[in-house]
């Protein structure tokens, strides 16, 4: 449970570290699927100068081959700031190829390189040949309105620098602009609802995942949303029931179902869903007379707490399914 594994040691250290958040993000853990270490840097000079319509590009970049797919690190600066994000694509993406790109936001105290391999990740990336984006937070949270800290207490502006990694992606010549995409998990996915409201026109879709718009915020045009929830979450309820990760919040979590209900209604959905379940108790709830091209889903799975859904429905096959990237 990562909320619950990190609360004890945001609140003893936040003190102490929030000055540490300023100046810059933690490190991150390697993992099984990405380069064990951070490869050589090589730096690009920063921009001093930008038109506004231009967006301030990065400051430096490290990139190594890893398998099928390339990772490569990006650091950019503001102010006094360093902020990251992990980009993994194909190794062999051809000059005129702009793939779909999924942006992942990572839970509370789990780094870029661990949400990167929460889930076969790169595996996918390489098979279905679409660009994988990882940001950092400031020491690994996301201030998502209420929640959490020590972004929270920082005041740290996470949309704005989310919208900057944005605006450097558009510009890539290996992403599609048009279809970009967005999930997080736990506090994560709080940031994704939070960022999908306040950028809907960035994303073509938006998974959230063992999250709760905890903001209560609605988006500004309809988009199509997927989210997905165990039914015995300790952490972030299903019900909105009271649990100690709450203490991180300065408002209570809502209850999932009537987060995705919301945002159904701000979408123009019917009220009442219909519901399925293809496998295992797994059900589905999907509203039905949305807009054209518009879908909102609700996947609840049985007995999986608060950690990322791999059986009986992979979470992550699901959401590329659901982002149009796989079949």
């Amino acid at each position: 449970m990562w909320i619950l594994a990190g609360i004890v040691g945001v609140l003893v250290i936040v003190v102490v570290v929030l000055a540490v958040a300023l100046v810059r993000s933690d490190d991150g853990a390697t993992t099984s699927s990405l380069p064990a270490r951070r490869p050589t840097t090589s730096t690009t000079p920063a921009v001093t100068s930008v038109p506004p319509s231009v967006p301030s590009a990065p400051t430096s970049t490290t990139s190594t081959p890893a398998g099928a797919v390339s990772v490569q690190d990006v650091t950019v600066q503001e102010g006094i700031v360093q902020r990251q994000y992990l980009v993994v694509r194909p190794v062999d993406v051809g000059a005129d190829e702009r793939l779909p790109t999924v942006m992942v936001l990572h839970g509370l105290t789990v780094d870029r390189f661990s949400m990167a391999a929460t889930a076969p990740w790169a595996e996918a990336v390489a098979r279905d040949r679409f660009v994988a984006v990882f940001p950092q937070g400031i020491l690994s949270s996301w201030n998502a309105g209420p929640c959490c800290p020590p972004a929270t207490l920082a005041s740290v502006d996470d949309v704005g620098f989310l919208t900057r990694v944005v605006d450097q992606l558009r510009v890539r010549p290996d992403v599609d602009p048009d279809r970009l995409y967005l999930t997080g998990f736990s506090n994560g996915g709080m940031m994704a609802y939070t960022l999908a409201c306040a950028r809907t026109e960035d994303f073509a879709a938006v998974a959230p995942m063992a999250a709760t718009n905890v903001s209560g915020c609605s988006p500004s045009r309809p988009i199509s949303l997927l989210h997905m929830h165990g039914d015995p979450d300790p952490t972030v309820p299903y019900d909105g029931s009271p649990s100690v990760s709450q203490l991180l919040s300065s408002q209570p979590f809502p209850a999932v179902p009537t987060s995705v209900a919301a945002w159904a209604e701000a979408d123009g959905c019917d009220t009442d869903p219909q519901r399925r379940s293809p496998t295992d108790g797994v059900t589905i709830d999907s509203w039905p007379g949305c807009p054209r091209g518009i879908r909102v889903e609700l996947i609840t799975y049985p007995g999986n707490g608060h950690a990322w859904p791999t059986a009986p429905l992979d979470g992550l096959d699901v959401m590329l399914r659901f982002f149009g990237i796989s079949g």
